[in-house]
């Protein structure tokens, strides 16, 4: 065995001597240099110079993960505060290009997704580091004069990223968890004790002032409004709007005549209409329109004279002043003194519901179920050509093959084919309620796809006809389920094509062989409402048609878009006088 060597010696001495250099240290006011990668100025200014600014959804990523270590113990609160100002700062630039590019994407994108998640996932990690901040701060006891301007601005951001965050999970119609409402009231109430909520200041990302307190209400009167009704953009739009309106809203102590909501800071849930039989207690507010109502009326009045938004409301690159209007619009109605019923009572129910999604996969269940009504009990041989011809364009072909023997049995086929084609297209949710044009849902299974504003095709109750509705509502119930409402078309859609009247650029793929006719575009005939349904970028003003269904012609003119959805436009048409054999 090796004997002790100078080294293990010179060891032994370093432990015997190490406290009484930690003491001497803590006494002289001497600390012991941070190993931290943000511990000194020089390593921050390296790590934000490596940033990949081509990149907004990495840079940000990378920003979020420094975020996140600010909160370890070998890094001082002077360098932390330092750390986290600096980070953030930084990430303005970032934030607004993936908050741009999410917002220009088509939800159901995986882009969306992508960007989504960056964003909230920032959002998080920079609400908790201005949280724990604050703590440093509070606990600390009462801050010196110059550290009140730094509890104000981590305060406001802090409360600003978290109402950021909550945002975007009502724009992915995400449940917010007792957790998330339990850490904004926490921060708020944080702020209160540090003298700092209603100090106004700027914060990354924001073009005016702001507060603790100011970020409160904008994240409450968020979850006042009909958010379930809203899709992505006009949830943006409404974040602007109430923000812009703030000081019109009415906040009070206790409750009167002019506050139908209210807000318990002890509990962790959201705000909610205020029952006149309850005791109110003293973590309550009191929340009430005030004078919002005058200022919606004025901004719609205006926007539809101008048919151009406020500069706060522009989104550069983003056209949105018909969803801009349809919200103000909603917002009138449901901020207002006497807020709206439902017109047709419910009826509740527990019977599955078929569902199938896709404006193409909607139109192709109608016809195939025009299809089976149609051959029921026939032969190939008693189908007319017209009828063959039709159908054969709606991608079911009835011609018999060559060298067949039994031609009597292709229709039989053809029926099979579309029945188990249809069973593997169809959904499987749980119809809840029932109206005369309406009813609600639990969606079950993936739902990516979802978003208010989409076109879904129904059936239940043993029907055989698929009728067309609009996704009008989306939510979480409190089993974490997505809920649905959907408003239904009247009647029955029939399966009809549209042939362009007009001299339409198109390509030789595209182009007709019907004379007068440039292109034909499927569509889906609501004829008790005098209505086409058409994929997006059909509808043209004043724009004929040749309408085609079940091999009869007739022209019609297109005379209002009565709606353009995500994926669907409703046309209401007229039928010009002669009629097309």
């Amino acid at each position: 065995m090796d004997g002790p060597t100078a080294g293990d010696g010179l060891r032994r001495f370093l432990e015997k001597v190490q406290p009484v250099l930690d003491w001497l240290s803590k006494s002289l006011g001497m600390k012991k240099k941070s190993t931290h990668p943000l511990a000194s100025a020089e390593s921050l200014r390296e790590i934000l110079d490596q940033l990949p600014t081509g990149n907004g959804l990495k840079a940000l990523a990378e920003l979020g993960d420094w975020l996140a270590m600010t909160d370890r113990p070998d890094l001082d609160p002077a360098d932390r505060i330092h750390a986290i100002r600096a980070l953030d700062e930084r990430s303005e630039r970032f934030s607004r290009e993936v908050m741009f590019d999410f917002l220009s994407c088509a939800p159901t994108h995986h882009r969306a997704e992508q960007t989504w998640f960056t964003l909230t996932t920032y959002l998080g990690q920079a609400f908790d580091a201005y949280r724990h901040a604050l703590r440093d701060l509070f606990e600390a006891g009462r801050p010196q004069e110059r550290d009140k301007a730094t509890a104000t601005l981590f305060a406001a951001r802090a409360l600003h990223a978290i109402t950021e965050r909550k945002k975007l999970m009502r724009m992915r119609y995400r449940a917010i968890e007792p957790a998330l409402w339990s850490e904004l009231y926490g921060a708020y109430q944080t702020a209160e004790q540090l003298g700092v909520a209603r100090k106004s200041v700027k914060v990354p990302g924001s073009a005016a002032e702001t507060s603790a307190y100011r970020e409160l209400l904008a994240a409450l009167w968020l979850e006042l409004a009909p958010i379930s009704n809203l899709d992505h953009m006009q949830m943006e739009y409404l974040d602007r709007v109430v923000r812009e309106l703030l000081t019109f809203f009415t906040v009070r102590e206790a409750p009167d005549a002019d506050t139908p909501f209210v807000v318990d800071l002890a509990q962790a849930s959201p705000p909610m209409r205020w029952s006149r039989d309850a005791t109110s207690r003293m973590s309550q507010r009191f929340l009430g329109p005030g004078q919002v109502y005058a200022q919606l009326v004025s901004l719609v009045r205006t926007v539809r004279r101008t048919r151009a938004l406020p500069v706060y409301l522009t989104l550069e690159g983003l056209e949105g002043v018909q969803s801009c209007v349809n919200l103000v619009e909603k917002l009138i109605l449901h901020w207002s003194k006497n807020p709206p019923r439902r017109v047709h009572d419910r009826a509740p129910l527990q019977e599955p519901l078929e569902v199938v999604h896709g404006y193409r996969e909607i139109r192709r269940m109608i016809a195939g179920i025009a299809y089976l009504r149609l051959t029921e009990g026939k032969t190939r041989d008693e189908l007319s050509a017209q009828q063959r011809e039709e159908f054969s364009r709606y991608g079911f072909v009835a011609q018999p093959r060559e060298g067949q023997d039994e031609v009597e049995n292709e229709v039989d086929k053809v029926r099979a084919m579309i029945e188990a084609q249809n069973r593997q297209m169809t959904l499987e949710w749980l119809l809840t309620d029932q109206s005369e044009f309406g009813c609600g849902a639990i969606a079950l299974g993936s739902i990516q796809w979802m978003q208010v504003g989409i076109l879904l095709g129904l059936r239940w109750g043993g029907q055989r006809d698929w009728r067309a509705g609009v996704v009008r509502r989306l939510s979480r119930n409190a089993k974490g389920q997505a809920t649905v409402g959907v408003q239904r078309f009247p009647g029955v859609g029939r399966c009809a094509r549209i042939g362009a009247l007009d001299k339409r650029q198109v390509s030789v793929f595209e182009r007709s062989q019907d004379p007068g006719v440039s292109v034909y575009f499927d569509a889906i005939a609501l004829l008790e409402d005098r209505s086409v349904l058409v994929e997006p970028g059909v509808y043209a003003d004043n724009a004929r048609f040749r309408l085609v269904i079940d091999g009869k012609r007739s022209t019609i003119k297109f005379l209002q878009l009565l709606e353009r959805g995500v994926n669907f436009e409703q046309v209401r048409f007229e039928l010009e006088p002669e009629s097309l054999a």
